[in-house]
């Protein structure tokens, strides 16, 4: 009767796991395709001149009181606004295309606090919001695509650097270098 019970018990304990590690699996995919971002698609339907990417950006130098947290916050008190249109963002656009999945290596721990410097749409006329960036997280190590955590990658700098003057660039890498310490 103990040796059943022992059985019932590890058939049991297999299934918890089965179980667990299936629902692991469900959530995990779930969350990495909520977070799928493959431009070349995004793009595929729409009109160039129907697209618009805007730039806000605030001077990493800038004391501020507290640390900007929130995209509203930063769209308040940026230093600079820059709106590319149609044929401006044309000779650019592949830029955007080198954006893919493996960009997105996803944050797993608590939701850092923001401290932004820089925010980016591209949106449609047609379809709205394509997608955005906000940069960076309290530690500097991560930025916001489409509202999600993400490790940081140079790429998402490197697609608005022809958009940012001489200073701004100078002054965002002393920032990001100063942060990754």
């Amino acid at each position: 009767m103990s040796k059943r019970m022992n059985i019932k018990k590890i058939l049991s304990a297999l299934l918890f796991l089965f179980l667990l590690l299936f629902l692991i699996s469900f959530i995990y995919n779930i969350y990495i395709r909520k977070t799928s971002l493959n431009f070349s698609k995004l793009i595929e339907n729409e009109n160039i001149n129907d697209i618009s990417l805007t730039i806000y950006y605030l001077s990493p130098d800038a004391l501020m009181l507290y640390p900007v947290s929130s995209v509203e916050d930063l769209i308040q008190c940026c230093d600079r606004k820059i709106v590319i249109n149609g044929s401006s963002l044309e000779g650019h656009i592949d830029l955007f295309k080198q954006i893919s999945n493996d960009d997105l290596k996803i944050v797993m721990r608590k939701s850092s606090d923001l401290d932004l410097r820089i925010y980016y749409l591209l949106e449609s006329r047609k379809n709205g919001k394509l997608f955005d960036v906000a940069m960076w997280g309290e530690k500097g190590d991560s930025i916001f695509v489409n509202e999600f955590e993400v490790k940081e990658n140079d790429i998402f700098y490197d697609v608005i650097i022809p958009f940012l003057s001489e200073d701004e660039v100078k002054g965002l890498e002393n920032f990001k270098m100063h942060n990754r310490k």
